[in-house]
């Protein structure tokens, strides 16, 4: 995976790269394709029709919360619409605190519409008077799903410690409250060794289907995303997508999602 830019392929910082969708198709040239085979008779010979094509069912991925009844995290994105002018911006994770097994994960929001104004990413904890890594930048940044790796950037999450990760759009630098902020957080746990032996076993689909039943949501979601890089175009994995993000409460990123 390129981490260095945003997965509309729009460079940010030179920290963020992503990916972006291509749809091409062929067209026939007036006059230039072969004519139909006909029969000495003069009448055009029935061509056996193409045998029809089927795609092997899709799984979709449950997520499962790993503490159910756990309080609500993620402040912004929900089910809030995108009628009000302002751009939306949300983390993509779940409501309450998500799991990652990796100790350097790849973090995902979502932008409604191309933006110029100030942007900020920041990831704290309790245990830290300053954030562990906080990044701003003043580029335009177009709509869609953008992501920053933090091991591009040196950085490791320890076990057991909860993190609060933020995206902000600062409009107006000198009223900070204007600003429009989205923020989830993370943990580090382990797998068991259950589950390693499972993901070993596993493709890259069954995969994403694993982590997100047993709560590891940030590995379901990069590990789909992966999927996705790698055939743009599939529209059952796209479907698997949309299905993860409203299972979270992401209901408007699902229905911008292609």
């Amino acid at each position: 995976m390129n981490t260095k830019g945003i997965c509309n392929g729009v460079i940010l910082l030179a920290l963020l790269a992503g990916p972006g969708s291509v749809w091409a198709g062929d067209r026939d040239q007036a006059g230039g394709g072969k004519s139909e085979p006909q029969s000495q008779s003069g009448q055009r010979e029935q061509q056996p029709a193409e045998p029809a094509t089927t795609r092997p069912p899709v799984n979709i991925p449950v997520y499962m919360p790993p503490l159910r009844g756990a309080p609500v995290a993620r402040v912004g994105g929900g089910t809030r619409g995108f009628g009000d002018g302002l751009p939306y911006v949300s983390v993509v994770t779940p409501e309450d605190t998500g799991y990652t097994s990796s100790p350097q994960p790849v973090l995902y929001w979502y932008l409604s519409e191309p933006v110029d104004t100030r942007f900020e990413f920041a990831l704290i904890n309790d245990d830290e008077i300053e954030p562990i890594i906080e990044l701003t930048s003043d580029r335009a940044m177009q709509k869609g799903l953008n992501f920053l790796d933090l091991s591009e950037h040196g950085v490791s999450l320890k076990p057991g410690v909860i993190y609060q990760w933020s995206v902000a759009l600062v409009g107006q630098p000198e009223k900070r409250s204007s600003d429009i902020v989205s923020s989830g957080t993370i943990e580090l746990v382990g797998l068991t060794d259950q589950q390693a032996a499972a993901l070993q076993d596993a493709d890259a689909s069954e995969a994403v289907s694993i982590y997100a039943r047993t709560g590891y949501w940030y590995d379901a979601f990069a590990g789909l995303m992966r999927l996705i890089e790698a055939s743009p175009g599939d529209a059952g994995l796209i479907g698997m997508r949309k299905a993860l993000l409203r299972q979270v409460g992401l209901d408007a990123v699902a229905d911008a999602d292609s």
